[in-house]
């Protein structure tokens, strides 16, 4: 019997980022209300927040009044919120990027049943601790912790694993690198992919920022203009109302290119997983037969 060789060479870079942005395209319109609506508006609530905390503070006169008081806790448990949905949200475009790259109809309603469950929600609180712990002992780290588990969310939606099952083997399939290539690392895409996601994010952000910094810089140069000087305070309460929605359509931006990333992460999950554990085979009877089929009994000869 011949033996069914598992194809070694992985994905090319290129064409992952462009099936990601194909994948994007074609679900963009499913994934994306469901996850930019809620970010946008906490976005909004903590510029608003922070405003009027630096307000409260310039007006109060007393620097200690920065880090004390109702509107430094308020900052806090505001900024604290968006973190923790930010890390959530990624979460769900992720698991619903498993649905679409596997060619199953997205349902952004049972995403968020999933990501909720007992089980996913105690493993992601757990990778959170490891990636925060990881940041703290100067940065590298977290930073390093953090790609090794960027497949918790694929291994969870995909194999079912929880807690110290799925953290394991998202920790396995990314070290997975049989040619011992660095461009070709699991490690390194991951990287790249993100970098090159923030690349595209903030030169979106960077345009959407430049007409309300020249507001922001004429509001200041007609107070100097006109003889007197800029006061800080006035011109925080005057942009304020201008940073609410330029950080909305930051947000905006922010959760168009999440989707991107998720959808290039799970591509990498497969691709590591076809090219480690030779899933290939059971593709093509799923795909031919219905998910679920075994494969076909083999033909007999005759001697």
């Amino acid at each position: 019997m011949t033996e069914l060789s598992v194809p070694a060479e992985p994905i090319p870079f290129r064409v992952l980022l462009d099936d990601a942005m194909k994948l994007t395209r074609l679900h963009f319109g499913k994934m994306y209300l469901p996850v930019a609506i809620p970010m946008a508006v906490l976005s909004a609530l903590l510029i608003f927040v922070q405003s009027r905390w630096v307000t409260g503070v310039m007006s109060g006169g007393d620097p200690t009044a920065f880090w004390t008081g109702p509107g430094c806790v308020a900052f806090a448990v505001t900024l604290l919120g968006i973190l923790v949905m930010s890390f959530l949200t990624y979460g769900l475009l992720m698991a619903a990027g498993v649905d679409g790259s596997t060619g199953k109809p997205i349902d952004m309603a049972a995403k968020w049943s999933f990501l909720f469950s007992p089980g996913v929600l105690g493993t992601l609180f757990v990778a959170f601790l490891l990636v925060v712990v990881g940041f703290c002992f100067f940065f590298f780290p977290g930073l390093f912790i953090a790609l090794r588990l960027s497949f918790i969310i694929p291994v969870m939606a995909v194999e079912g694993l929880r807690g110290g099952a799925a953290l394991k083997r998202s920790w396995s399939l990314v070290a997975y690198n049989p040619q011992k290539r660095w461009l070709s690392n699991t490690i390194t895409k991951i990287f790249v992919l993100y970098l090159v996601a923030g690349v595209i994010g903030g030169l979106a952000a960077a345009i959407i920022n430049i007409p309300f910094t020249a507001m922001q810089g004429f509001s200041a140069a007609r107070q100097i203009s006109s003889g007197g000087t800029v006061d800080p305070q006035a011109l925080v309460d005057s942009m304020r109302w201008l940073r609410v929605p330029q950080q909305i359509l930051a947000s905006l931006v922010e959760t168009a290119v999440r989707i991107y990333s998720s959808f290039g992460v799970v591509l990498l999950y497969l691709d590591v997983v076809r090219r480690k554990e030779g899933t290939d085979l059971a593709t093509a009877i799923a795909s031919r037969f219905g998910a679920g089929a075994q494969p076909p009994p083999p033909t007999t000869s005759p001697a």
